[in-house]
């Protein structure tokens, strides 16, 4: 039987209830002190990521700003321009490619309520009446034995199973399956950043069309000043040049002078 010591108590923790059963709470406060402590991981919520993302035979750079709650920025470049963006303001989710920008109001939907909960780790209380997880058995993945959770919430169909490394209790893989579509991660390379671990390699397989990238961080920062302007979506070109039409002036009007 695996114990740790948590750092908010004395007591050692055990991944089993003592009827012998595998108790999925006390995996999660476990998964907690492997990366530092739960107040740790929990007070953190400015991130910059910086790496490379490598899609079939491609390669590109990313950057992903993130502010909790419900703020992100993704950017990937090639040849050190942009090709691709997608962010959340906290109330917009939106995208940009190839001078397109895609715009629609995500404010009141239960996914963003899920979220949310999920950045405040809601899946881990045991009295959160939104979700239920189970530990259901141990399993291996890559020759690794892991526990296998699995989080069900009352919103949405989604089902999220993730499997923690019964050494390390560090997360190994979270596989999403919404019902429609099934994208399982894989994290590795767990290193310190500052007083918390963070994985520095995902590896992303979409289980319904058995399409792969991966993505290596080679900086991560915590706790930085992160803008509110940044995760704002940029302006459509199309809908300035409809704004010239509706002055009449017959010319585009440039928002950026």
């Amino acid at each position: 039987m695996s114990n740790i010591s948590s750092i908010d108590s004395s007591a050692s923790i055990s991944p089993y209830t003592s009827g012998g059963r595998l108790d999925a709470y006390a995996i999660f406060q476990l998964n907690f002190e492997a990366l530092g402590g739960e107040k740790y991981v929990k007070s953190e919520k400015n991130f910059r990521y910086q790496g490379d993302m490598q899609l079939g035979s491609a390669t590109f750079q990313i950057e992903e700003f993130i502010s909790k709650p419900l703020r992100n920025v993704t950017s990937i470049y090639s040849n050190f321009q942009i090709v691709y963006r997608s962010g959340d303001d906290g109330r917009n989710i939106w995208t940009e490619q190839n001078g397109n920008v895609y715009k629609f109001d995500d404010s009141n939907t239960n996914e963003r309520e899920l979220r949310k909960l999920w950045e405040e780790y809601a899946y881990t209380d045991p009295k959160n009446r939104t979700f239920k997880s189970n530990a259901t058995k141990k399993v291996s993945i890559d020759g690794v034995n892991c526990y296998e959770v699995v989080i069900k919430n009352n919103k949405t169909n989604e089902i999220v199973t993730h499997y923690y490394d019964t050494e390390t209790f560090l997360l190994k893989r979270e596989i999403k399956d919404t019902g429609t579509q099934k994208i399982q991660h894989d994290f590795s390379d767990y290193q310190n950043v500052g007083n918390i671990k963070l994985a520095f390699q995902k590896d992303i397989t979409f289980l319904n069309s058995g399409a792969k990238q991966s993505i290596t961080w080679n900086n991560i920062q915590k706790g930085i000043y992160i803008s509110d302007s940044r995760f704002i979506a940029p302006e459509d070109p199309r809908a300035e040049e409809e704004s010239s039409n509706t002055t009449g002036l017959g010319t585009r009007l440039d928002r950026y002078a």
